[in-house]
C-alpha cells in the first residue's frame, strides 16, 4: 500500500513488506528478541506462581538478609498452621484466569467460587487463595488465612513481603477488592499485574466494540475486520517502540500496548458515533507536516552505545523498529479510512486522518523527548 500523496515514503525493511509481517524466517530485531524473552519470562513466572512453596515462610527470592525477630516474620509464623484442604478440583485448570474471571463478573455464584478455591488448592495457587479469603469470595472472610497463604506467595522481594503483611493484618479496606497487585515492589511482578489489569481491559474493550460493529452493515462489518487486522499487525510491531532496559521492561510494553488499544477502542466508537469534529484538506495537509517533522526529529537521533550503531540514543529501540512500525501504522491509518467510508454517517477522510495522525506525532515526540 502506498502512502497518500504527499506523505513520506519509508523504505521497506528486508524480508517484510509495507503492508503485511516479515516472512517467516526473516531476521528478527535486537529489540523484539528482547520483547519476546520479556514475554516468555512473564509465562514462566505466571506458570510457576502457583507453586508451593518450599519453605515457610518463602524467603527464597529476598536476596538481602533478614532476622526472625522482624515483624512480618512473626506474623507469617503466628499463622503457619492455618490453611485447609477442600476437594481438589478434577482436570487442568487455570486458578489465576478462574479467578479474576469469576471476579469481573456482575454476580457470581457460591459454586462458581467453590470452582475457584477448589481448582486454587489443586493446583498450588496461594495467590488465588490468599484473595479469595482477603475478600470472602466464596468462603467467610479470614484475614489471617490470607496471610498464611501470603507469607508463601513465590517471586517475592522482601519489601513487598513486608508492605502485604502489614496491609493484611492493618484491618484496612479499600472500595475495590484486595488483590495480589496492591503491594507489589518488583519489575518481575509488574510484568504479571500489567498482563492481568490488561486481560481485564481487554475483555471490556471488546465487549463495547462488539456493541458498536453488530450494528454495522455486512459491507461495514467486514470493513472493521479488515481495519482491526490492520490495527493489530501495526500495535504489535508498536512494541518495539518501548525501551527494553531493566526488569520492568514487559510491564512498559503491556501499559503502551494497552494504551494503544484504548485508543483504538475509542477512535472506533468516536467515528462510528458522529462525534469527529468537521475537519478540512488543509487542515490535515498541516498535521501530515508535523507528523512528518515528528518522524525525521526520532530518525535523526544516533546511537550513544558503541556497537549498537542503530539504536536511538542509550535505548534499544532502534530506528528500523520505529521505521517499521510507521509503515504498518499507515496501513493502519488508510484501513481506518476506508471502514469510516463505510459507515451510514460517513465522516469527513481529513477528521479521521486528523485523529490517528495526532495519536501518531505524540507517540514520536514522547520517543525524541527520550
Amino acid at each position: 500500500m502506498q502512502p497518500a500523496a504527499g506523505h513520506r515514503q519509508l523504505p521497506a525493511l528486508a524480508g517484510a513488506q509495507s503492508d503485511e509481517r516479515p516472512r517467516a524466517g526473516a531476521p528478527e530485531s535486537v529489540e523484539m528478541k528482547a520483547y519476546h524473552v520479556a514475554c516468555a519470562a512473564i509465562g514462566l513466572l505466571i506458570a510457576s506462581a502457583g507453586l508451593a512453596a518450599q519453605q515457610y515462610p518463602n524467603t527464597s527470592t529476598f536476596g538481602v538478609p533478614f532476622s526472625k525477630d522482624e515483624p512480618w516474620y512473626q506474623q507469617c509464623m503466628r499463622v503457619a498452621d492455618l490453611g485447609e484442604t477442600p476437594p481438589r478440583a478434577a482436570g487442568d485448570c487455570h486458578a489465576g484466569e478462574l479467578y479474576y474471571a469469576k471476579r469481573s463478573q456482575a454476580v457470581t455464584s457460591q459454586g462458581e467460587w467453590d470452582q475457584v478455591r477448589a481448582c486454587a488448592v489443586a493446583s498450588s495457587d496461594n495467590a488465588v487463595l490468599m484473595m479469595l479469603y482477603a475478600n470472602g469470595f466464596g468462603v467467610q472472610r479470614n484475614a489471617d488465612i490470607a496471610l498464611h497463604y501470603a507469607c508463601q506467595l513465590d517471586f517475592i522481594a522482601k519489601a513487598e513481603m513486608e508492605a502485604r503483611v502489614e496491609h493484611l493484618t492493618s484491618g484496612r479496606t479499600g472500595k475495590a477488592p484486595f488483590d495480589q497487585c496492591d503491594d507489589i515492589t518488583s519489575g518481575y511482578m509488574g510484568g504479571i499485574c500489567a498482563s492481568i489489569r490488561e486481560d481485564l481491559n481487554k475483555q471490556v474493550r471488546d465487549a463495547r466494540l462488539e456493541r458498536v460493529t453488530k450494528k454495522l452493515t455486512p459491507a461495514g462489518q467486514q470493513a472493521f475486520a479488515k481495519l482491526r487486522a490492520a490495527a493489530e499487525h501495526y500495535m504489535d510491531a508498536a512494541a518495539g517502540e518501548v525501551d527494553m532496559h531493566g526488569t520492568a521492561a514487559h510491564a512498559f510494553v503491556l501499559q503502551h500496548m494497552g494504551k494503544l488499544r484504548e485508543q483504538f477502542m475509542q477512535a472506533v466508537l468516536d467515528t462510528a458515533g458522529g462525534k469527529l469534529p468537521a475537519a478540512s484538506a488543509a487542515a490535515y495537509a498541516e498535521r501530515d507536516a508535523r507528523l512528518n517533522e515528528a518522524y525525521k526529529a526520532v530518525m535523526a537521533i544516533s546511537s550513544t552505545q558503541e556497537g549498537w550503531p542503530d539504536r536511538i540514543g542509550d535505548s534499544t529501540i532502534s530506528h528500523a523498529a520505529v521505521r517499521d512500525t510507521e509503515r504498518r501504522w499507515l496501513a493502519y491509518r488508510d484501513a481506518f479510512t476506508a471502514f469510516a467510508a463505510k459507515l451510514p454517517s460517513a465522516p469527513d477522510a481529513a477528521a479521521v486522518k486528523i485523529l490517528l495522525t495526532s495519536q501518531r506525532i505524540a507517540q514520536l515526540s514522547n520517543l525524541a523527548r527520550n
